[in-house]
């Protein structure tokens, strides 16, 4: 609960603590059985009571502090007074008022709860008015009425107060409820709109991305299949690797199409989305290299389930380490494999490099150690002893721990973290 939450109910027992402060504890009120009146006196026998008069004080401004938040405990505490007057013949009219105080605050905060401490309040009114029990004041022990019979009017005008104290304070508690939901709403309204900009700007990036970058793809992709009728002259093995070249660009078409896809989500436009590539579609992907004249041993183990996302992020992963390999050591043989053995899938790719190679981690690294670690996974990078290096492992299970280093159980690493290089 806020601080501001806790100034009325501290307002109000802090003015009801100075009502009991102020009204004795130590008056001793009899029936004087011939006239049917009360008399006081401040007898010693009233000496062992006054502890629970203050204990039944001290009880009241607690309730009144806790009726924001415990309105029922509040209500206990503010009740069990009550049961003194059976033993002192008097109740404190502090009690009654500290009743309507954890009410009040209570309708303030919509509380159902409310309506337990109205009722008693309301009942202890009645008491009192249609009785000569007399109420404890800092005057001294007063009574509802001055004739045999105790006034009417003043039993409306308690029942009457009480009631209208509730309804007004559930009122203005409503009044802020309301007011606060409408800037809580003002705020909702306005991250949506902000969103709604930032998806808006996306789509338009992603239309630009695409009309740029697919113009220029697919001319690679035209002037490789019409190289071949342009210039007759063309070997077998040319026109091969022409057809290769625009099928790889037409793949990369195909790909860019999917990104603008995924930009594009929020529009609501029910465009079709493809699957995403998984662990199954690696093997795909090593013969597309190896069809462009990249050397690449692939081996696969384990029959370990791997899940799309972990699938999706080791993927990905090889893509981008055949793409270095093939950028920083073109014409060396790369080594992948992919193995998934119990709750643990694991991707290493190896490539000679110069030994002196050492290139900072780019963009492509670093992409791949975010989207590895975002599937709890973990990355290490190394150029050591004249071999690039890149080994992933990566959870399988739902829900299972992020890893932090590479566990034992998947075989010792040929990499270990070191200075990125080869890679970009």
């Amino acid at each position: 609960m806020s601080r501001r939450a806790w100034v009325l109910p501290g307002v109000l027992a802090s003015l009801l603590a100075v009502l009991f402060v102020t009204t004795p504890a130590d008056i001793w009120v009899l029936e004087d059985p011939s006239s049917g009146t009360y008399g006081i006196s401040w007898s010693a026998a009233m000496t062992p009571w006054v502890a629970a008069v203050v204990l039944a004080r001290v009880s009241l401004v607690v309730g009144v502090l806790l009726s924001a938040v415990r309105p029922g405990l509040a209500t206990l505490l503010g009740l069990w007074p009550f049961g003194l007057v059976v033993v002192i013949g008097w109740f404190d009219w502090g009690w009654w008022l500290g009743l309507v105080m954890i009410a009040v605050v209570a309708a303030t905060h919509g509380r159902r709860m409310a309506l337990a401490p109205l009722l008693a309040a309301l009942a202890v009114a009645t008491v009192y008015c249609l009785t000569f029990v007399p109420a404890m004041l800092p005057v001294g022990p007063v009574t509802s009425g001055t004739g045999p019979r105790p006034e009417a009017e003043v039993l409306t005008v308690y029942l009457g107060m009480t009631v209208a104290a509730v309804a007004i304070a559930w009122a203005i508690g409503a009044g802020n409820r309301s007011r606060r939901r409408t800037a809580e709403a003002a705020v909702a309204s306005r991250r949506a709109l902000e969103s709604e900009s930032v998806t808006a700007e996306r789509a338009r990036i992603a239309r630009d991305l695409h009309d740029v970058v697919a113009h220029h793809i697919s001319l690679v992709a035209v002037r490789a299949e019409s190289a071949p009728y342009t210039h007759p002259t063309l070997g077998e093995d040319a026109r091969r690797v022409l057809a290769d070249i625009a099928t790889d660009a037409r793949g990369a078409l195909n790909e860019l199409r999917q990104v603008l896809v995924v930009l594009q989500r929020s529009e609501g436009d029910g465009a079709a989305r493809a699957p995403q590539p998984g662990a199954d579609d690696v093997a795909t992907l090593v013969e597309q290299a190896r069809s462009a004249g990249q050397d690449v041993r692939f081996t696969r183990s384990g029959d370990g389930a791997v899940p799309p996302t972990v699938g999706y992020a080791l993927f990905r992963a090889a893509q981008e380490a055949l793409t270095n390999a093939r950028r920083h050591a073109p014409g060396s043989p790369v080594t992948l494999d992919l193995s998934a053995h119990g709750a643990l899938a694991r991707l290493r790719c190896t490539n000679p490099v110069a030994a002196d190679d050492d290139v900072a981690p780019g963009r492509g690294l670093l992409g791949m150690r975010e989207r590895v670690e975002s599937v709890g996974g973990v990355l290490t990078v190394t150029s050591r002893g004249g071999v690039f290096g890149v080994d992933v492992v990566v959870p399988t299970r739902v829900g299972a721990a992020p890893l932090t280093e590479v566990p034992r159980a998947v075989g010792p690493a040929r990499v270990a973290p070191a200075t990125p290089g080869g890679g970009a």
